[in-house]
């Protein structure tokens, strides 16, 4: 049966699974009891804590929490390094340690950074790599200056066209105001007063030209009417005068 102590434990090593950004399992036999507390002072102050753990116990804590992989980190004496808000300070505390006593018996094994299980190696790289405020002074160093750069290629690309504009209107000022086109601007609006002007000039003489020749016809057309209808009464007359004479005949030879 499992102790309350022991539950306690678990549920404890549970929760820091849990809230753990970066793992690191060490193997701390043969580090005496002053070197222990200097290592836990240096991870205390990169915001991290170090704890020595029962393997059965992390185990166990692993497999409620459902994460597998801290159960690696279990395999002899075991303390480890929990980080709680990045991965990058834990890692470099613990390796700057080792790098400042490199008599020290402590080791590092492996680690689980981000739900992955890497070896010292990762870890060791991972210490090299710059704290995030650094980063984002990097980052935001980096923009400023990109900023700037374009400031100053708009501000460069602003005042080139202000010199193409002003070199233009100074070259338009020397060739003078352009001269208008009279002759092509003035043709259609000739062509439209002279077109009307031609047709009222011609409709009047056409009509001119057209009424005496019309006026003749009909005189000619009259003249003819007259002529035969006066031929027609000389020859009606010259019948009644034939008439006459055959009957004058006839009574004379009656007589």
């Amino acid at each position: 049966m499992p102790t309350e102590r022991k539950l306690q434990l678990v549920a404890e090593l549970k929760d820091q699974i849990g809230r753990a950004e970066i793992a690191i399992a060490t193997s701390y036999q043969g580090t005496s009891v002053a070197e222990q507390v200097a290592l836990r002072q240096a991870i205390r102050e990169a915001g991290a804590e170090l704890r020595v753990v029962k393997n059965t116990l992390l185990k166990i804590a692993a497999s409620d929490a459902g994460l597998e992989q801290f159960a690696e980190l279990a395999d002899g004496p075991t303390a480890v390094v929990f980080g709680y808000d990045e991965p990058v300070a834990p890692a470099r505390a613990l390796t700057t340690y080792l790098k400042d006593n490199d008599e020290s018996a402590l080791e590092i094994r492996n680690a689980v950074v981000g739900g992955e299980l890497v070896d010292e190696a990762y870890v060791r790289d991972l210490a090299t790599v710059p704290p995030k405020e650094e980063l984002l002074a990097r980052i935001a160093g980096g923009l400023v200056g990109k900023i700037r750069e374009l400031m100053m290629l708009l501000d460069g690309t602003t005042r080139e066209f202000a010199g193409l504009v002003e070199a233009r209107a100074a070259q338009l000022e020397e060739q003078g105001p352009a001269e208008p086109e009279a002759a092509s601007e003035d043709t259609p609006a000739a062509e439209a007063e002279e077109a009307p002007a031609a047709e009222s000039d011609e409709a009047p003489a056409a009509e001119a030209e057209d009424a005496p020749a019309a006026e003749a016809e009909t005189a000619n057309v009259g003249e003819s009417e007259a002529a035969e209808s006066d031929a027609g009464n000389d020859e009606s007359a010259e019948s009644s005068d034939e008439a006459a004479s055959d009957e004058t005949e006839k009574d004379n030879e009656a007589g």
